[in-house]
């Protein structure tokens, strides 16, 4: 190791040709090569985590929280991950599956070999996911594999308990977790400040201020899963799952001022649900270089509902909903010099009845229904990567008298050029669509208060969504960096519109209207300051929206920063992270995701893992969001304020075992899932 240090010490100064000279032959004993820990892929980064990250982690989001992925915010108390900015959904899988909560959290990180961060998903990931994190585990060397992760706040109640356990013989595994999540919250305030402008143009002005308030929360969740593996052949999994969520009771008591009058509000609701899921997956190996895979899941949703205010009069509905789905996709893969061919199929269909009765007195029987096909190529030439795909969707939906068919080409392309060995450019180009969430295309309208409705449109349709990107990633063992640059054009977008009638009423809706424009701006870097022992990093970014609607047009320029640092000491880790949340406008809404910090340590033992969080620290009140309605007949501003999250104190542990013989890995490429209600709220 000292004549390799020295080597590279003189080559640096020019003196390899007179070593070379004078030293003819060296005999070198062991040597350790370490790969860059981060790998710059025309889909985005595949990202190989220290044993100081793998090891000091407790389940999958303690490691991902550690990889300072870019324009990611990862809780690790709240068990969430999103997306800076509000570009999009960002979908999570293990080993190609896609991945829940309690998958996540039943991850042992020592059996992590690498991490794919997809920021260019490709046609098959779906609609409206801007990125993909797939999580490539080892094989566990067991024959039984038993565990738990246990979080819980002490400063608040609001807890986090998972249980899990599999057992394998010879070509078949089973699998069961449960997962129990509550919370009781009592600190959240919110103060509203509103305008509008009636029929007569004289402005009535109220705020609505909040006293008390109480919500609380309760959902277990179960999922047994059967594996029947020949890894040379075929896998098939089964998994069945269920979920229970009840809100015993939401509380809000307010205060209403508007100037001549001081009354209080009062409301409540509370739900029950549960969420029966089926999902049946094959893998078929035809030969050395074709396959096919298929998935197909079928999930019930049975909603009970009841809401109440009394603002102007006394206000009260429930809802009994049920909605059945199923959905499958199948996969056709060929693998060619030099390239790879990939054509697939979507299909999912959807019926849902909600009746509301009480003062809300309606019927939604909705049935929706979805094809995609597509193809893909991808492959490489010299240093050129490119991944180029044609997609064709068609959604089709009814309800009464409503319905539409909704037909579009969704192009895709990526082109990625390395000039030299740590830089790579690429540019990125796609046609996709966004769709309203079932609930706003019922034909129901609900009261929010005295002044405002919510108001389903059957006739609102999908719109087409363009975007051009383009990224410079600068990849080197100690130091990774990017510059990215995305255009996105959304065309007679889908988006927000107020109206009002002649008893000035103010009702909201999704209308389809001309365009939003959104520009980015963004660039991170992360550096190891001491190598496995200490890593910095930092983001930062600027957004540019421009909303043309009916009858206005709004602009709004934003910046977003953030910071993180990670300190790994043997069987210690500290970490410390801080951003300034994110704003966005869409539509004649304006909306800002306040700021997160928090400070955590843990440290490892054995099989065991003990970790503490403090979030929001030296805030007793933090504010949690803003969002302001900006049109000509309504003016709003609403500030939200939550307690419970100042400097919030959580602590976890987590303990797993697995001992005996090896399984099957498993790469699941195919899950799909359903979880709209279409209940108004």
């Amino acid at each position: 190791m000292k004549v390799s240090i020295l080597l590279l010490f003189l080559s640096i100064f020019g003196y390899s040709r007179f070593y070379a000279q004078d030293v003819k032959e060296v005999q070198l004993g062991e040597v350790h090569v370490e790969a860059a820990k981060v790998v710059e892929q025309p889909t985005g980064r595949l990202i190989f985590p220290t044993k100081s990250q793998r090891e000091s982690s407790a389940n999958a989001y303690g490691l991902l929280g550690k990889l300072s992925l870019p324009k990611i915010r990862i809780d690790e108390v709240l068990h969430s991950i999103t997306a800076l900015g509000n570009e999009g959904e960002v979908q999570i899988r293990i080993n190609g599956a896609l991945a829940s909560k309690e998958d996540l959290l039943a991850v042992d990180p020592t059996l992590v070999k690498s991490i794919d961060f997809i920021d260019n998903p490709g046609l098959r990931y779906g609609r409206g996911i801007t990125y993909v994190i797939d999580i490539m585990t080892r094989s566990s060397n067991a024959g039984y594999s038993v565990g738990f992760d246990l979080s819980n706040s002490v400063t608040t109640w609001n807890g986090d308990h998972a249980a899990y356990i599999k057992m394998n013989c010879g070509k078949s595994e089973l699998g069961f977790v449960y997962d129990f999540t509550y919370q009781d919250f009592g600190g959240t305030r919110v103060g509203e400040h509103a305008d509008y402008l009636l029929t007569n143009d004289s402005h009535y002005k109220i705020d609505r201020i909040d006293k008390e308030s109480r919500s609380r929360r309760f959902d277990n969740d179960l999922e047994l899963k059967y594996s029947l593996v020949d890894s040379t052949n075929y896998t098939f999994l089964a998994t069945l799952s269920g979920r229970f969520c009840h809100v015993p009771g939401d509380f809000n008591k307010r205060d209403n001022w508007d100037g001549a009058n001081k009354y209080v509000v009062m409301s409540w609701d509370n739900d029950k649900s549960f969420t029966p899921v089926v999902d049946l997956y094959f893998h078929r190996r035809l030969g050395e270089n074709r396959s096919v895979t298929a998935n197909m899941v079928g999930t019930y949703i049975s909603t009970n509902a009841f809401n109440y205010q009394n603002e102007g009069s006394a206000y009260q509905y429930q809802v009994d909903g049920k909605t059945w789905s199923l959905m499958s996709e199948a996969i056709y893969e060929h693998r060619l010099k030099p390239l790879t061919l990939t054509m697939g199929l979507q299909h999912h269909l959807k019926h849902t009845r909600n009746d509301y009765r009480e003062d809300v007195n309606a019927v939604n029987n909705m049935m929706n229904s979805g094809l995609y096909l597509y193809g893909e190529a991808s492959g490489k030439w010299h240093n050129l990567n490119y991944i180029a795909g044609l997609g064709v969707s068609q959604e089709y939906y009814t309800q009464g008298e409503s319905r539409y068919h909704y037909w579009l080409f969704r192009p895709k392309f990526t082109i990625g050029y390395t000039p030299i060995k740590s830089i790579m450019l690429r540019y990125r180009f796609e046609i996709d669509q966004h769709i309203s969430r079932v609930a706003m295309i019922s034909n129901t309208r609900i009261r929010e208060n005295s002044m405002e409705w919510t108001v389903g449109n059957p006739d609102v349709k999908p719109n087409g969504v363009t975007r051009h990107m383009f990224d410079v990633n600068f990849t080197k063992p100690r130091l990774q960096a990017s510059i990215n640059m995305e255009y996105q054009q959304n065309h007679h977008a889908n988006m927000a519109h107020y109206e009002r009638i002649a008893d000035d009423q103010f009702l909201y809706s999704q209308v389809n209207q001309p365009s939003i424009d959104m520009f980015y701006l963004s660039g991170n870097v992360s550096y190891d300051i001491l190598k496995d022992h200490l890593t910095v990093s930092a983001f930062g970014g600027i957004n540019r929206f421009i909303n043309h609607g009916n009858d206005y047009s709004h602009y709004l320029t934003t910046y977003s920063y953030g910071s993180s640092l990670q300190a790994y000491l043997d069987r210690w880790t500290f970490t410390a992270y801080v951003d300034n949340g994110w704003e966005f406008m869409e539509g004649e809404t304006q909306s800002k995701q306040m700021a997160s910090s928090y400070l955590g340590s843990s440290y490892r033992f054995g099989n065991c893992n003990i970790s503490v969080f403090w979030q929001h620290p030296f805030q007793t009140k933090p504010r949690m969001g803003e969002s302001e309605i900006v049109n000509r007949f309504v003016k709003k501003k609403i500030t939200e304020f939550r307690s419970d999250y100042g400097n919030m104190l959580t602590i976890a542990f987590s303990w797993n075992l697995h001992q005996g013989s090896n399984y099957h890995q498993i790469s699941k490429k195919l899950k799909n899932e359903d979880t709209q209600t279409g209940i108004l709220k």
